[in-house]
């Protein structure tokens, strides 16, 4: 059995690289777990961009990892696909593209948040036709996925 310490360090890891290939394989311009480690320790935040290391912040504490260079297996990933940037009018907070991708991407990510424990909550940015105005996804288990379109919120039954 691997000492506490050689345990923490693989689950990281592995919520590393899962966050990486999950933000590659959706198009996602990045992915932020605020993982549930019981109510006697603070969350995790683990911030993955598509691209540069991945920030850990633990409390004050901050550590930086390189995700593409960590050997580990990442959790089961959700069917997921990177689709073009979503069409929006920033000023009305509204998508005119089809709703079908938003619907695709907000199930993928409810199915990764699921994967984590307690309170954990999973947000992930997609890029939109206004930089400006990227849609995050969020997503904890057993509750509505949460839609951001600029400073507007909508509740996404699914």
């Amino acid at each position: 059995m691997a000492p506490p310490a050689e345990e923490a360090r693989e689950l990281i890891a592995q919520l590393a690289v899962t966050l990486r290939r999950f933000v590659h394989a959706a198009g996602a311009l990045e992915a932020t777990l605020l993982l549930d480690q019981g109510a006697e320790l603070p969350a995790l935040v683990v911030e993955c961009p598509a691209v540069g290391p991945v920030l850990l912040a633990e409390g004050e504490e901050v550590v930086q990892l390189d995700a593409d260079r960590l050997a580990a297996e990442p959790l089961p990933l959700p069917e997921v696909k990177a689709l073009p940037p979503f069409e929006v009018d920033a000023e009305r907070a509204q998508i005119t593209s089809l709703i079908g991708g938003v619907e695709h991407h907000a199930r993928a990510v409810r199915a990764l948040a699921e994967l984590f424990p307690g309170r954990s909550v999973l947000s992930v940015q997609f890029p939109t036709t206004d930089v400006e105005t990227p849609l995050t996804i969020a997503a904890r288990a057993g509750e509505p996925v949460v839609l951001a379109l600029g400073e507007e919120t909508f509740e996404l039954p699914l």
